[in-house]
């Protein structure tokens, strides 16, 4: 006996296949935020005070 639920073909992190859709668009949707947010600061930090000039 094993302690370990038993998977038959499902997913690897146990998701339904639209749970795994909508986590993933979640997912996209920050990373592309935190990456424009980003770029906005290290624009405004350039124009305050460049590191390279």
């Amino acid at each position: 006996m094993s302690n370990q639920p038993e998977t038959t073909g499902g997913s690897f992190t146990g998701l339904t296949p639209e749970a795994a859709k909508a986590f993933h668009g979640h997912f996209m949707a920050s990373t592309i935020g935190f990456t424009a947010i980003a770029l906005v600061a290290h624009t405004l930090v350039w124009f305050w005070r460049p590191w390279f000039a």
